[in-house]
């Protein structure tokens, strides 16, 4: 059983009202936009041929609707019912939830001492360490989570999720997430990967073999442009 593969399509949710005002959105919530709908159901028909063990999300709204859209369409799965996982939320940045881009990214500049993202970059070969620890430093509410609690609660929801699709013989699953903490988790199984943003929508294909993830796609979206052929025939 262990020898089977298991291939993880990681989804960033649609895109949200939070995300078109440019504000910073981890665990608050916002609905999704017409165009996060409408780019989500062009996503789900590109994949409705694919045959899905089971489906994932993270138990925030954004999340879960996002994955109920993939599995309304698809074609190739049966009896498939989405399990909410509060493992898979984005980080929680506090007190900046809600908050302004710019007003998080100048605070972030200014602790870090760079003038820039890609400044921050270069000067952090570990980014994603550097902005989660520096979000959680900045927070008096006590929320934040740093890199290590968030890399663990995220790890733990893959692990369990790994080890419930072995025992279905391993296969094709379908988790809906949040692009932060996707971001942290690609790096984390290969620190060499060059990314700084997934596109909503967008797919992030990864192979797990004999206890090894193997990273096969990052922000992939030409499952949404294969549902806008579909949707041009029909």
């Amino acid at each position: 059983m262990n020898n089977e593969i298991v291939k993880l399509y990681f989804m960033r949710h649609g895109q949200t009202i939070i995300n078109k005002a440019n504000r910073v959105q981890g665990w608050c919530d916002g609905v999704l936009t017409e165009e996060g709908l409408k780019i989500a159901e062009l996503t789900a028909k590109g994949l409705r041929d694919i045959e899905f063990k089971a489906v994932y999300s993270s138990d925030l709204g954004r999340a879960s609707k996002t994955a109920k859209i993939v599995i309304n369409a698809n074609r190739a799965s049966k009896n498939i019912k989405l399990k909410e996982m509060s493992e898979l939320r984005e980080m929680c940045f506090g007190k900046y939830e809600g908050e302004l881009e710019a007003v998080f990214a100048k605070d972030l500049m200014t602790y870090l001492k760079v003038s820039s993202f890609k400044e921050a970059m270069e000067k952090y070969p570990d980014f994603g360490r550097a902005f989660a620890d520096t979000c959680a430093a900045l927070d008096d509410t006590g929320i934040a989570e740093n890199y290590e609690s968030l890399i663990r609660r995220i790890k733990s929801g893959i692990d369990k999720i790994i080890e419930e699709v072995l025992e279905l013989g391993g296969g094709n699953v379908l988790i809906v997430v949040h692009g932060g903490m996707l971001m942290n988790l690609l790096n984390f199984i290969d620190e060499n990967l060059d990314i700084n943003f997934i596109e909503n929508s967008s797919i992030s294909l990864v192979e797990y073999e004999n206890k090894k993830y193997k990273i096969i796609s990052v922000s992939d979206m030409s499952y949404k442009i294969a549902g806008e052929k579909i949707e041009a025939i029909n």
